[in-house]
């Protein structure tokens, strides 16, 4: 009874302190309803693999490991974080121009053999060889930044709450 009562109390105060004029999905937010789901990451996911890799792909499986709530200290810029791994298969390849020569390829493009749809600092520079056929394995993370009333995702696309 005192926990249930405390929990009105709590959401009475919050909503007191809103902004009069706040809509549903703003309100909802508050409550911390605005996190980046599942199909929005996968969303994003899907539209990388497009623009990194020159041929169809179809995504056979996608699993969150990890989300997180960022707040930038030095620009009170907020962020989300989200980990997941991606299984995606590659039926004509991909990047075949990428195709190396022994141990040797092209200008461009990357030997490495760590698939990234969002590279990072570290991450390999230039595009990468899929054989025909191989099933690739993207162990991710990406970053998303509040737009608004939703997030900007590395795609460079805003979603906003369901």
């Amino acid at each position: 009874m005192r926990g249930s009562m405390f929990k009105t109390l709590t959401l009475a105060a919050a909503l007191a302190l809103a902004p009069v004029g706040v809509q549903r999905a703003a309100a909802y937010c508050l409550f911390g309803g605005c996190d980046v789901t599942e199909a929005q990451a996968k969303a994003v996911f899907e539209n990388m693999v497009k623009k990194r890799f020159d041929k169809p792909a179809q995504l056979v499986e996608f699993k969150t490991r990890m989300t997180e709530k960022l707040e930038m200290h030095a620009t009170g810029e907020k962020g989300f974080e989200y980990f997941f791994d991606a299984t995606v298969k590659f039926p004509e390849g991909a990047n075949l121009e990428c195709k190396p020569e022994g141990d040797k390829f092209p200008e461009g493009c990357s030997a490495s053999k760590h698939y990234v749809t969002s590279p990072l600092g570290s991450d390999p520079k230039g595009k990468q060889y899929v054989e025909p056929g191989q099933t690739v394995v993207f162990d991710e993370e990406y970053r998303f930044y509040e737009a608004g009333k939703g997030w900007k995702g590395p795609d460079g696309n805003i979603y906003n709450p369901d």
